[in-house]
């Protein structure tokens, strides 16, 4: 259906519900750099008035697309043992954000968390309780963790470019001077990004825990 003959027929039906599932699913294709009222509007055949009427602004919108987007959270099949649950709600963020990369772009930008990633910081933080830690220790464990996770997800993108560089900048300046800078390049050329990140919030979990 054309422009014109949208103008002419009936308006079409939105609401707040229908508007966050559109953005949802235009930040997936997209990402948040090519995102606007005015796109989304578009896509759904509206004025970005219309838009502003039912989410009010853009970060407004973008909060509610986040908890839309972390809805799912307190389903997650949580382990009895402190540990393993701590492990369990990173892993389920993590593959959140690798999934769905503009979360992780909105989030670097400090934008707020959604409603079901609250629930899963709270969870983290009783689970660090149950393994001896105190309100303090357990905020710190968790920022710790939480910072690991986004700078992960942000650099396992252009990890694989800056390795390259980096090994192109060695080469030049000759292997036998940064021999064991050399071997891990060399050695590092398919790396499991997934089992890295699972290796290093283990170490994390174990050291705050010990």
């Amino acid at each position: 259906m054309s422009t014109d003959e949208r103008r002419r027929g009936r308006p079409p039906t939105v609401n707040r519900a229908l508007i966050v599932e559109v953005a949802h699913a235009q930040l997936g294709r997209g990402g948040i750099e090519n995102f606007s009222m005015r796109s989304l509007a578009t896509e759904m055949g509206v004025t970005p008035m219309a838009i502003y009427r039912h989410v009010g602004g853009r970060e407004r919108l973008l909060e509610l697309v986040l908890d839309h987007a972390s809805a799912p959270f307190p389903d997650i099949d949580l382990p009895a043992a402190p540990r393993d649950r701590i492990a369990t709600l990173l892993h389920s963020v993590y593959d959140v954000l690798v999934s769905e990369r503009w979360v992780a772009e909105v989030l670097r930008a400090g934008g707020p968390g959604g409603a079901g990633a609250l629930w899963l910081v709270d969870q983290i933080l009783l689970a660090a309780g149950e393994l001896g830690l105190d309100e303090e220790e357990a905020l710190a464990m968790y920022r710790a963790l939480w910072s690991y996770t986004l700078g992960s997800v942000l650099t396992s993108v252009a990890s694989t470019d800056q390795s390259t560089i980096t090994r192109d900048k060695v080469d030049r300046l000759g292997a036998e001077h940064f021999p064991r800078l050399a071997a891990a390049l060399r050695d590092g050329n398919d790396v499991d990004h997934r089992a890295a990140y699972a290796r290093g919030i283990q170490h994390l979990i174990d050291g705050f825990s010990r």
